[in-house]
């Protein structure tokens, strides 16, 4: 496969991971109201680590000892996934889905600029330039969501303003995800056995924090819809952005992921609570279109290297 197929091939994996993480965060918030968000992370994540640990040992058992090699950068990726998985829960609890995944992945392509402009890597000026718009368009996002959305939520102004925050901070460990991940397939480390191990400190985090908390309710509605959650909310949905990790670059899958608002905001406009927004609307438009072009620019950039490659080597 030329590196043009693989980072379409990582594009698309991503997008298949949107669909699904998008319907997602529609459904949380409107069950999230009144059900322990630590209850839900905890078990859902015990049935993620089961069903990747099972594949893992069936399928890619010799993967494990370069994993365990590799130690320090494994516990780094627990952390990091530990804050963006909770801080993604907090953030779709607290704010309207379309604008908490604006944040949480609309704003990943701008932390990663920053990130590899930090470390002195390249990146192209017109990638730059639509990474600034799309940082520009989340701040004026912030500002109309606390001052003329505040009527369609049942939490408070405060609380809103603490679902933004946490939901920046959600971007920001995302990145971090993304470029560990990103070492870890680089050195061919499978999708599964990765996943397995990538998830216990969230999962003694929350549930610590679980066995703390009094008149926590469970019952079989709850715990079939945590289920639900784990298989297809985030089992399948998170295999499908590790194969996009490790098929493109960590600037590709990041700006792929701010095309998720468009999808949420779709998807919400079923939801009677959260009438439509042209003002919104607008603002999450202009984030997946400087993403296309983002998207189509390196794509062309990498197929452009692809041709002159093929011409030295003839």
């Amino acid at each position: 496969m030329t590196d043009q197929g693989r980072y379409l091939s990582g594009v698309f994996c991503t997008l298949l991971y949107i669909v699904i993480a998008s319907t997602q965060s529609v459904m949380l918030n409107i069950w999230l109201f009144g059900v322990n968000v630590f209850l839900v992370v905890g078990l859902s994540f015990v049935v993620v680590t089961l069903v990747f640990t099972t594949v893992g040992f069936l399928r890619q058992r010799e993967a494990y000892a370069t994993l365990f090699s590799q130690w320090r950068l494994l516990v780094a990726l627990n952390i990091v996934s530990m804050f963006n998985w909770l801080f993604y829960f907090l953030a779709v609890k607290y704010l309207e889905p379309s604008v908490a995944v604006t944040l949480t992945q609309g704003l990943g392509p701008v932390s990663m600029t920053v990130y590899l402009l930090s470390t002195r890597q390249t990146v192209s000026r017109v990638t730059r330039c639509c990474h600034l718009v799309i940082f520009m368009t989340a701040i004026a996002m912030c500002i109309y969501t606390v001052m003329f959305r505040n009527a369609y939520t049942l939490y408070s102004r405060e609380a809103m303003i603490m679902g933004i925050i946490i939901a920046v901070l959600c971007s920001i460990s995302i990145t971090a995800t993304v470029v560990i991940s990103k070492r870890f397939a680089v050195g061919k480390i499978p999708a599964s056995a990765l996943l397995s191990l990538r998830f216990p400190l969230l999962i003694a985090v929350c549930l610590g924090i679980l066995s703390l908390q009094r008149g926590v309710v469970v019952n079989s509605t709850i715990l079939s819809a945590i289920l639900l959650i784990a298989l297809v909310g985030v089992s399948a949905s998170i295999y499908f952005l590790q194969k996009g990790i490790e098929l493109t670059t960590p600037l590709a899958v990041s700006t792929v992921l701010a095309l998720s608002p468009l999808a949420v905001f779709v998807i919400q406009l079923f939801n009677a609570h959260t009438p439509f927004s042209p003002m919104l609307f607008v603002m999450i438009m202009t984030i997946v279109s400087v993403s296309i072009v983002s998207i189509v620019y390196d794509a062309r950039q990498i197929g452009r290297k692809d041709r002159v490659r093929e011409k030295q080597l003839a």
